[in-house]
């Protein structure tokens, strides 16, 4: 007979040669995806064996990892398993080890450490085809998700295989998220189902040297097709003795019914134990209880043995197949072997064991996540000590691990006494908005409201809180001045709740209310030192003069912001950038505007903030602006699938179908568009539902349609919060008002546009006013003006509606080569958009002039081919024919890497090619 413990694959040719073709696909430089799913023991680890061994000998350079369920909370720990040795590693090591930061280091140092990771794979795909494994990848830690999901969008541009193996069931909702993502993106999907009654005979015959007869298949059958099951089934049979081979076939031997082994897995796994010492099958259940880690120090002080004797049992263990070594610590070798062995255990042994765990952790300098995860799974009553201690880590386990806070933190005010359960409903509830549950948090702090008094101002605090995450503006401004009107409101507390309602009244477009609360939560914070009242009154004082056009008034509140938190921000889900944000947008401090919003960004995911989405939004909005519309639309895509209780779906919505009217991509009838809603977001983007109806109606040759829209929306929006924005479409305004000779309009937006322009005279308010009293005028030496000016605020389509419209007034006047040069610079500009809607127009507009474009270049660019390739596009394959990783360009170009990930794409269609070594060849042939 074979060794009984010898792992052998059988059954799975064909997910074995799909994995390997997927391989052979990277190594030519066509990079994707794929998702290994199963259940434990179905043969997914050793599906990774063949593919890693597969890969390995067509030429990739593998790195195989795996994600543990005890390392959730450590970030990057499953993508770091990939590190091994490697030298080049170092830049991604030093950040890792610089050590957890606060505030709004956090996010930042996290996106960082992502870019590094990014970096060092594309570092890695340079010097040839790669394979990145990640084994239980539902494990797998939000940071590493992160990078995970990131590496899915560059896959197609790089000679990568990226392999990730996980159970269908459980998965938290970050490893959905990405899962959602690979089915959007179509990624192949091997799902393991139970092997054949065939290929279990042949792993059956494997085992045990000869063909298994039909009494042995019955019990194998009963295995369910699970290699781990029937391993261990037989494993079982064989150690004791109970398998006879007759004639080249292996059967069970007649035993006695009581004498009859168990078919069951655990009866296999039992009976493994009776090879063990009497205290190693002691031992191991309890550490089985436990959890999947074993921590030897702390297993002896649980069970009160010697150090030596939990050692010696650990050690016979390794020895025997139970556990495993898996980096430095010590791991049970699968899952379902440790659910066995703890299920041998009364659960009132279990609830004991953990309890103890728990218990005694409290007195060490454990980490509070571990000492919180044995506390919830003892589901136990929890003693006054222990209350004391969550009370006081409660703030930091509600950041640190949420999941286990939420639970815990649930059950201990369910059965704490009246003494401290008030403050530990409290902590429920904001435990239940750091996971983002808005709606339970509110209803927890209603019920809880019921059996408190008036006067609790804590509860009201967080009842105020859940309603604005759930975008029940209204609800806060009301519960706020009720609290208010109470006389035993402390100065402090006055502080923050006039600051809460001042914010949510200015969201509901109440301005001078808003600033009046604003103020006085001002003064209060500075006059106490509260850096909430601090930072709401700034918040909300600042927002106003934003709206109102005051922008370096604004700029300054909004930098208080962030040096009033600069150690932190404390167990309130408050954003300090969001509005510093939209003030240096605004500012045309674009590249600023960007970093700032990857913090934000990166913030509000970490914290489940409500801004979220307003900070997408932005985001999604500068990208348009500056004229990466490929980057707005991967925004657009990816803000529409997250929270958004503020409404601002419809905006992503009107904002991507805006620009595919641009390109002439997106002509649908204009009543199929998205209509907003009364919501925040739709509130804060009002005019872009109407300009893109407006362009839509333009392009079907209804110039006066289009422009009573935009009029329209002029004359309702102009004093509310789309004001800030609002001058976006003054440009098309004055350009449709001169074409249907609607001169009361075009008075209207030089007027609107002069006076934004005085508030604030950045070169992008300068120049749309320069547009559009130069139209209104008929005078293209302020078209001109205004053009440098667009080109000072990167903001390049509206420069070339600058040039187009100067184009058309000086071919009006007579002057042809004037005429002809503008219209090149338009068209320039145009086309390095991609605008081809508006390229069409402009030169539409100069026809009855009998002038067309200049000797600049082709009038249409061929759509394929390396004629096809702008001037950047040629650069970048230029570049990658030359070896050079997308991050070494994007520094080379001073790009950002998903910019150039987007030319790459465009070469690839353009050309025709699906790999960078078919640019090289491309473009090496003349």
């Amino acid at each position: 007979m074979q060794d009984s413990l010898t792992s052998v694959f059988v059954g799975r040719d064909a997910e074995v040669e799909r994995v390997a073709s997927l391989g052979r696909r990277a190594a030519v430089g066509e990079g994707t995806v794929v998702l290994v799913e199963g259940e434990p023991g179905i043969g997914k680890t050793a599906l990774l064996d063949a593919a890693v061994a597969s890969h390995a000998a067509g030429g990739l350079s593998v790195r195989r990892g795996a994600a543990k369920e005890l390392q959730r909370q450590v970030p990057f720990a499953a993508v770091c398993s990939w590190l091994g040795s490697d030298r080049g590693s170092d830049p991604v090591r030093a950040l890792l080890r610089s050590g957890d930061r606060v505030g709004d280091g956090a996010a930042t140092h996290e996106f960082a450490i992502t870019e590094a990771f990014l970096d060092l794979v594309d570092t890695w795909c340079a010097a040839g085809p790669v394979a990145l494994v990640i084994d239980d990848a539902h494990w797998a830690d939000r940071q590493s998700l992160t990078v995970l999901h990131r590496l899915t969008g560059v896959l197609n541009e790089l000679p990568l295989l990226l392999i990730l193996a996980a159970r269908p069931l459980p998965r938290d909702t970050g490893f959905v998220a990405l899962t959602a993502e690979l089915v959007e993106r179509r990624a192949p999907m091997l799902r393991l189902g139970a092997l054949s009654e065939p290929a279990s005979a042949e792993l059956v015959r494997h085992m045990v040297g000869a063909i298994p007869g039909p009494g042995l298949m019955r019990q194998v059958v009963g295995a369910g097709g699970n290699p781990l099951y029937i391993t261990e089934l037989v494993a079982s049979l064989m150690r004791d003795k109970a398998i006879t081979v007759v004639a080249d076939t292996a059967d069970p031997v007649e035993l006695a019914d009581d004498e009859r082994p168990s078919a069951s897995l655990a009866g296999a796994i039992a009976q493994r134990l009776e090879f063990l010492s009497r205290s190693a099958r002691q031992v191991l259940p309890m550490a089985a209880a436990l959890g999947p880690t074993v921590y030897v120090a702390e297993l002896a002080a649980v069970l009160d043995s010697p150090l030596l004797e939990i050692w010696n049992v650990v050690t016979e263990a390794t020895d025997g197949g139970l556990l495993t070594r898996a980096d430095s610590e010590l791991v049970f070798r699968h899952d379902l072997i440790r659910q066995v062995l703890a299920d041998q255990l009364p659960d009132s042994l279990r609830a004991g064991l953990l309890r103890r765990a728990g218990q005694i952790l409290l007195a060490t300098d454990a980490p509070i996540e571990r000492i919180a995860y044995y506390l919830l799974a003892g589901e136990h009553e929890l003693d006054k000590p222990t209350l004391d201690w969550l009370v006081t880590v409660a703030d930091k386990l509600i950041v640190r691990a949420p999941e286990i806070a939420v639970p815990l933190l649930g059950r201990a005010a369910d059965t704490a006494d009246l003494g401290v359960r008030p403050i530990l409903v409290r902590l429920h509830a904001q435990a239940l908005l750091w996971n983002g549950r808005a709606a339970e948090a509110e209803a927890l702090v209603r019920t809880a409201l019921l059996n408190r008094p008036e006067d609790d101002i804590e509860l009201r605090w967080l009842l105020m809180r859940a309603c604005h995450a759930r975008g029940d503006l209204r609800e806060v401004v009301a519960v706020a001045e009720k609290a208010l009107a109470t006389s035993n409101l402390s100065v402090e507390d006055a502080g923050r709740f006039h600051g809460m309602s001042g914010l949510n009244n200015f969201f509901l477009g109440r301005f001078d209310a808003a600033e009046a609360a604003g103020a006085q939560a001002l003064a209060i914070g500075d006059a106490t030192d509260d850096p909430l009242a601090t930072g709401y009154g700034l918040l909300t004082v600042g927002a106003v003069r934003y709206t109102h056009g005051y922008l370096d008034e604004a700029l300054e509140l909004s930098s208080r912001i962030l040096a009033v938190f600069e150690n932190g921000f404390g167990p309130d889900q408050f954003d300090p950038y969001v509005l510093y944000a939209h003030c240096l947008i605004e500012l045309d401090r674009l590249a600023d505007a960007e970093a700032v919003l990857h913090k934000a960004i990166g913030h509000n995911r970490r914290i489940h903030g409500v801004y979220l989405g307003a900070n997408l939004v932005a985001k999604a909005r500068l990208y348009a602006l500056d004229g990466r519309w490929d980057d707005a639309i991967v925004e657009c895509t990816s803000g529409q699938s997250v929270p958004d209780a503020f409404g601002y779906t419809p905006i992503l919505h009107s904002l991507s179908a805006l620009i595919g009217v641009h390109r002439g991509t997106f002509l649908p009838d204009p009543d199929t568009v998205p209509t907003p809603n009364d919501q925040l977001g739709s509130s804060g983007y009002g005019q872009f539902h109407p300009w893109v109806k407006a362009l839509m109606l333009e392009a079907r040759g209804e110039p006066r349609g289009a422009l009573d829209l935009l009029v329209d929306a002029h004359q309702r929006l102009a004093d509310g919060l789309t004001a800030p924005t609002l001058y976006y479409i003054f440009p098309d305004i004055a350009r449709l008002a001169a074409d249907v000779g609607d001169e009361d309009a075009a008075r209207s937006v030089v007027a609107a546009s002069a006076e934004q322009a005085r508030r604030q005279p950045t070169a992008a308010r300068t120049g749309t006013a320069l547009l559009c009293r130069g139209v209104a005028e008929r005078d293209p030496a302020v078209l001109r003006t205004a053009a440098a000016d667009f080109r000072q605020a990167g903001r390049p389509l509206y420069e070339a509606q600058a040039h187009e419209n100067a184009a058309v007034l000086f071919a009006a006047d007579g002057r042809g080569s004037d005429a002809r040069s503008a219209l090149d610079a338009a068209v320039e500009l145009y086309t390095g958009l991609g605008a081809s809607w508006d390229t069409a127009r402009a030169v539409a507009r100069m026809r009855p002039y009998g002038i067309r474009r200049g000797v600049r270049g082709p009038r249409n660019r061929p759509k394929t081919g390396r004629a096809a390739l702008t001037d950047t596009e040629r650069k970048v394959a230029a570049l990658v024919a030359e070896g050079f990783s997308n991050a070494d360009i994007a520094a080379q170009m001073f790009l950002s890497r998903r910019t150039i990930q987007s030319h790459v794409s465009n070469i690839f269609a353009k050309l025709g090619v699906g790999s960078r070594r078919d640019i090289a060849a491309t473009m090496s042939g003349g």
